[in-house]
């Protein structure tokens, strides 16, 4: 006997929280929620609590990396991130010093997802920078069901590259700098093979004495800008 199935349907963010942004932010500031997400991003996410208030961030949730400890903030957005809302949450950012953001949405646009891999890859490797595109699933009448699909994150191997080639470029630097002292030394031999053949043949320089050939030694210094 064939066993019955539901119908898997995926809905619109509008269809539960309308136009409401503080009903979406607190339901991303659930610790189950939370979770999810923190699972996605592969963080450990945890509720900052009431310790600094966002009133003026619609949409924005404080959260902690319960791992580092470090400040997390998630703006959740229904309808599209503008760009006044994406500059208050640098400004956000700076002013809590946090070391991640986290965009959350139904869409993210091509310009967000490009001015958040661009913050990636000028930022430090302690700050890092997400966009996940919250999906709702349905059973049937059954209730909605969550998945983050995380489109834009830190690349952490371009990151260990990077930091390669610095570290490669600073050594080759350094050795370079050393070339024309030891240049100079290794010619100062050639000088004094010179003296010698002077005085076989006889012919001493002005620093001879008795016919025995007298070398001053000089030392050169030498500044570099």
């Amino acid at each position: 006997m064939a066993k019955p199935v539901g119908k898997l349907r995926k809905i619109n963010l509008n269809e539960v929280w309308a136009n409401e942004v503080d009903g979406f932010a607190s339901w991303l500031q659930q610790d189950e929620i939370l979770e999810m997400l923190g699972e996605a991003l592969e963080v450990s996410l945890k509720p900052a609590g009431g310790d600094i208030p966002l009133d003026t961030l619609a949409g924005a949730v404080l959260a902690k990396d319960a791992k580092r400890g470090h400040y997390v903030i998630v703006l959740g957005h229904l309808d599209g991130l503008s760009h006044e809302s994406f500059g208050k949450l640098i400004m956000y950012a700076a002013g809590l010093e946090a070391k991640a953001i986290v965009c959350v949405g139904q869409e993210i646009t091509a310009e967000i997802r490009q001015s958040l891999d661009w913050l990636n890859m000028v930022s430090r490797d302690d700050v890092n920078f997400y966009a996940t595109e919250l999906e709702l699933w349905r059973i049937d009448d059954s209730v909605p069901a969550p998945n983050f699909n995380v489109v834009c994150q830190p690349n952490m191997w371009a990151r260990q590259l990077k930091m390669g080639q610095e570290d490669g470029e600073s050594t080759s630097g350094s050795k370079g700098k050393d070339f024309p002292e030891s240049k100079s030394k290794k010619e100062d031999p050639g000088k004094g093979s010179k003296d010698k053949t002077g005085t076989a043949q006889g012919k001493s320089g002005p620093g001879s004495k008795d016919g025995v050939s007298v070398r001053q030694n000089f030392v050169y210094t030498k500044t570099f800008s």
